[in-house]
């Protein structure tokens, strides 16, 4: 199992009267009846982490977590990588949205070779913006093209109803047709790195790891993104749960099969590595 390493821990809540105790088990003490209740990980039926709280989902029960009853951002780094480890091999159903880095029970243990290239720092706004550009256009890019072909086709059409005469002005229609269609998709892409920003606003304000150090790996096993106060080097994700990548001018991002993204930052690597990392990845990893 991974991040079996880390040691458990409590959370007071006294707005619920309640203690939650992390750890192999999930249990929680209530103040008012002195009752303790405690629960196999297995039997969570539904994990979430909303932008404000975990919300745990048990048969007949449901637990909610604020975040703000949390003392340091660490301590919800803690438990959310607790948690996930444990649910790992669960058939829990999860849900985890506004997070900058893959979800914990994507990870196993490994075994870590020497021939690993490694890196460490916190994420600029352009790693972000640039690889949630990519990600989405790698998605829409045949819809966004489609509709600039089909825009300067009906341009061409609408020049050609009003100018009329085409067999003087064929040249000067098709050409104004296509910069109309290539002015069409640009404005799509303008829109594309006005989401990616918004986006990038939203982590910051929904997640706590965009202001950690983070640890990246890539390794012959596997590779990760995992905040540096919780990382042991036992951990990856392995290759086979990989689904494509894609490099930008700032970054490598692996896109994992539940649409999950570690997005690497190039600048934490040296030059003459940068290179060898992108093969590195790129013979590991089957483009779709």
């Amino acid at each position: 199992m991974a991040f079996e390493s880390l040691a458990g821990f409590h959370l007071t809540v006294s707005q619920q009267n309640q203690t939650f105790i992390v750890g192999d088990y999930f249990a929680v003490f209530d103040d008012d009846t002195d009752m303790l209740d405690v629960y196999e990980w297995s039997s969570v039926k539904e994990y979430s982490e909303l932008p404000d709280c975990f919300r745990i989902v048990f048969e007949r029960v449901e637990y909610t977590l604020p975040k703000n009853a949390f003392e340091e951002n660490i301590q919800i780094i803690h438990f959310r990588t607790i948690a996930e480890g444990m649910l790992a091999s669960c058939s829990t159903q999860k849900n985890v949205k506004h997070r900058i880095l893959p979800p914990k029970y994507n990870y196993s243990s490994a075994d870590l070779s020497a021939s690993l290239y490694t890196g460490t720092g916190i994420y600029a706004e352009k790693e972000i913006n640039s690889g949630s550009v990519s990600h989405i256009y790698s998605k829409l890019k045949f819809p966004i093209w489609l509709i600039a072909a089909l825009s300067a086709v009906a341009s061409f059409f609408g020049i050609w109803a009003i100018g009329g005469s085409l067999e003087k002005n064929f040249i000067l229609y098709v050409i104004i047709s296509f910069f109309i269609g290539l002015a069409v998709g640009i404005i799509i892409y303008l829109v594309l790195c006005i989401i990616a920003r918004y986006r990038y606003s939203g982590f910051l304000k929904k997640d706590v790891s965009t202001v950690e150090n983070i640890v990246f790996v890539v390794a012959p096993d596997g590779f990760g993104a995992i905040e540096q106060c919780i990382y042991s080097g036992k951990e990856l994700i392995p290759w086979s749960f990989a689904k494509y990548y894609y490099e930008t001018k700032y970054s490598i991002s692996i896109v994992c099969r539940d649409r999950s993204v570690c997005c690497i930052p190039k600048r934490l690597f040296q030059k003459n590595v940068q290179n060898d990392l992108a093969e590195f990845i790129a013979a590991r990893v089957e483009q779709d």
